[in-house]
């Protein structure tokens, strides 16, 4: 019994032998908060990090050196069977030659039978989408999800991870994709699809893509600024905006705004940059706002959202960013009124459109880096061949050969055909630079 329920029964006695009751204090009734009608339901548990970094030495292994060195991360919750072939493509191997037949590409050469993985890298598809099962893709260094398309006559439960198998080898009715482009591209056939899967994305969860704009109805009081061109809110950082669209008294609301990126910031989750706030780990960004979505896709990378500049560079915060524009609306591309910073892993900042999209989180797999292959015959399944260095060659052969003994003639390091290492091949500065770059990456020294 706690210390104020002993001195509450005490009290009791004394209360109903006077006639005037004792004043006692008033406590707070704790109320449990509606907590399904505000956040749609409790934020899921944290995925654990169950990835096993396997060593096969030590008892029951042979002691042989093809195992010796070998470091393997291995992750159960991956799928253990073949993946969904309608959304793959075979192989076919050149072995680095071009058409005509010579060697273009040096070291290539071999490997196991592949089949590519069709992964769609502009979730221009919205709607509630399940993840089925997570899987190994050889073709890259992440891992990649399997998702379904919910229809709207289908169960509202999420898919549970035993039926994931099951599942996937059943065929939709419903054709892939709500364009034509994507029908073309054939990246999603019958509502199923493979996305890059981010850091704690498990069987059973749920992805959605927001690159069209925010449905009406997914947030009380959110109006998308495209969708009411009558409306033209008086906070708006550019003054004179045309369809701007937001209702004052609701959409620019810093509750509604909320709101919404609690609905939304969840991994896998794509959204325009200027609806992610600053300080969030991005993957997978467009460079345009119809365009595919190109950087931060190796194991483990990642991006951040530095901050929000409005059309005259001012920064901007809170529910100003409502009205940076430059997505696709139902008319087309809308007019774009301000920039987003973005800090890539390499210390470089890059100025993108408020419409160009990211997907949330961070790529899975990122002890990609901390394997060790241990053997050369693995380098060979791969499809590496070994490399012959330069200085062992013919002078007709590459830069570096010919001569007597292991001399490479007085020549600066260079590769086969002739170019310089070292020099830089492109600055922000030149005519035909990269002008999305703010602040180049460090280099040299300053890299420490």
């Amino acid at each position: 019994m706690s210390a104020l329920a002993r001195s509450l029964q005490r009290l009791r006695p004394a209360a109903a032998s006077s006639s005037r009751a004792p004043l006692l204090r008033a406590y707070a009734t704790q109320v449990q908060a509606d907590v399904d009608t505000l956040f749609a339901g409790p934020p899921p548990p944290k995925a654990k990090n169950e990835v096993v970094m396997k060593r096969y030495t030590g008892k029951g292994f042979p002691n042989i050196p093809g195992l010796r060195h070998v470091v393997h991360p291995h992750h159960p919750h991956l799928h253990p069977s073949s993946p969904l072939r309608a959304l793959t493509l075979p192989l076919r191997r050149a072995g680095g030659r071009n058409a005509s037949g010579r060697v273009v590409n040096r070291g290539v050469g071999g490997g196991h039978k592949q089949r590519l993985r069709i992964v769609d890298f502009h979730r221009l598809e919205d709607g509630v989408h399940d993840v089925v099962r997570i899987e190994y893709d050889p073709g890259r260094s992440a891992h990649i999800a399997l998702i379904h398309r919910r229809g709207a006559g289908a169960a509202a439960a999420a898919v549970a991870v035993d039926e994931g198998a099951r599942l996937a080898e059943l065929e939709s009715d419903e054709r892939g994709g709500t364009t034509e482009k994507r029908i073309r591209r054939n990246e999603v056939k019958g509502g199923w699809s493979y996305i890059l899967a981010p850091e704690g994305l498990r069987a059973g969860d749920v992805v959605r893509s927001y690159r069209s704009g925010i449905p009406t109805g997914l947030v009380e009081g959110w109006v998308s600024p495209s969708s009411s061109p009558s409306s033209v809110s008086a906070s708006s950082p550019a003054g004179d905006v045309e369809g701007a669209g937001v209702d004052p008294a609701a959409s620019t609301s810093t509750r509604a705004l909320g709101l919404l990126r609690t609905l939304t910031l969840k991994p896998g989750n794509v959204l325009p940059l200027s609806l992610i706030p600053p300080g969030t780990s991005v993957h997978a960004l467009s460079l345009t706002p119809g365009g595919r979505m190109q950087l931060c896709r190796a194991a483990g990378t990642f991006a951040q959202v530095v901050a929000h500049h409005g059309p005259r560079g001012e920064a901007l915060g809170g529910a100003d960013v409502l009205h940076m524009g430059g997505g696709l609306g139902p008319g087309g591309r809308e007019r774009k009124r301000g920039s987003v910073l973005v800090k890539l892993q390499s210390g470089e900042v890059r100025r993108l459109e408020p419409g160009c999209v990211a997907a949330v989180g961070v790529v899975s797999n990122k002890e990609h880096q901390q394997r060790q292959i241990g053997k050369a015959g693995r380098s060979r399944w791969l499809g590496k061949r070994p490399k012959v260095r330069g200085v062992a060659m013919n002078a007709c052969d590459h830069p570096h050969g010919g001569g007597r003994g292991k001399s490479k003639g007085n020549k600066h390091p260079r590769s086969a055909q002739g170019v310089l290492k070292g020099v830089r091949t492109r600055r922000p500065k030149d005519k035909d630079g990269n002008k999305q770059v703010v602040s180049q990456r460090p280099r040299g020294k300053a890299r420490n």
